[in-house]
């Protein structure tokens, strides 16, 4: 079985490397010394040893040689191009038409891999629909669990049950919600589709429900999704009814093929947009507590 290494003739000496551990498996008696391996069981292979190797005297089994690349300086963009491609994102509902292109697809998806998971699981999964009688049912499915989910909370009894189940504030909000609902339902079943708004793509983000902190890495790995498509052109926006839907309806999961341990944690819709924005409208202030 492979194992972490160091070459002693090609090391700098520097202890960057047990700097920049997290499980601090690489250690050093002082300055002068090579560092060595403790508990390499404990590893999560993050690549921050081999990342930061300045002489490449490392070798992690995770990490190959053709693995572990330059980053290309030149292309990093600054704070404040980075802020304004957040500015500039909006969510976008309006679309021509055009299906989009694979390869579109699979940048979206190169940049949602590469976001930070919970002990570097990497265990979200994507799931690309395109076909539109898949899309439409979908969306159709969705209709339906929001309806089911929503009916406890229509009438004084229901709303009663489901007190001590979700707690006061929560069924003032889903009595709410659950009108909202009825409005939304009698839209689709009209035909218009407000929960997909016709979007060409759907990419949904699954994982294995034991994995890491599937949740959170699913919408880390969708906001950087969210952040290539802008930057490709394409308009996206958050499928919250559908994620809500699979969260308590396993029909979605099951029509699409999802293992019955994995569960749709996040959801974007995108494609070429009809209508783009000029301005950005400011938002509230943030809400910061310095301690």
């Amino acid at each position: 079985m492979s194992r972490i290494t160091i070459d002693k003739e090609a090391c700098a000496r520097c202890g960057l490397c047990t700097r920049v551990c997290a499980r601090g498996i690489l250690q050093r008696k002082d300055e002068s010394a090579v560092p060595t391996v403790v508990r390499p069981s404990t590893c999560f292979a993050c690549g921050h040893c081999v990342a930061v190797c300045p002489t490449g005297a490392i070798s992690h089994p995770s990490y190959p040689e053709g693995t572990v690349r330059p980053i290309s300086k030149d292309l990093l963009p600054g704070y404040e191009q980075v802020l304004e491609l957040v500015r500039a994102r909006r969510s976008r509902r309006v679309y021509d038409g055009r299906s989009v292109d694979r390869a579109d697809v699979e940048k979206v998806i190169e940049a949602g891999r590469f976001a930070p998971t919970g002990h570097n699981a990497q265990s979200v999964e994507y799931v690309v629909v395109q076909d539109k009688d898949r899309l439409r049912r979908v969306a159709e499915l969705t209709v339906e669990a929001l309806l089911k989910m929503m009916r406890p909370f229509k009438s004084p009894i229901g709303r009663m049950v489901m007190r001590p189940v979700v707690g006061a504030r929560h069924v003032a909000l889903y009595a709410g919600m659950a009108a909202e609902t009825d409005g939304l339902v009698e839209i689709f079943r009209g035909g218009t589709d407000v929960i997909l708004h016709d979007a060409p793509t759907l990419l949904l983000f699954a994982s294995d429900t034991v994995r890491g902190f599937p949740s959170a890495d699913a919408n880390l790995a969708l906001q950087n999704a969210t952040l290539a498509a802008e930057a490709l052109g394409l308009g996206s926006f958050y499928t919250g009814f559908v994620v809500a839907a699979c969260s308590r309806d396993r029909r979605i999961p099951e029509f699409l093929g999802l293992p019955e341990t994995h569960k749709v944690f996040a959801g974007m819709a995108m494609g070429y947009p009809k209508v783009t924005f000029s301005k950005w409208p400011e938002r509230k202030k943030a809400n910061v507590s310095w301690m």
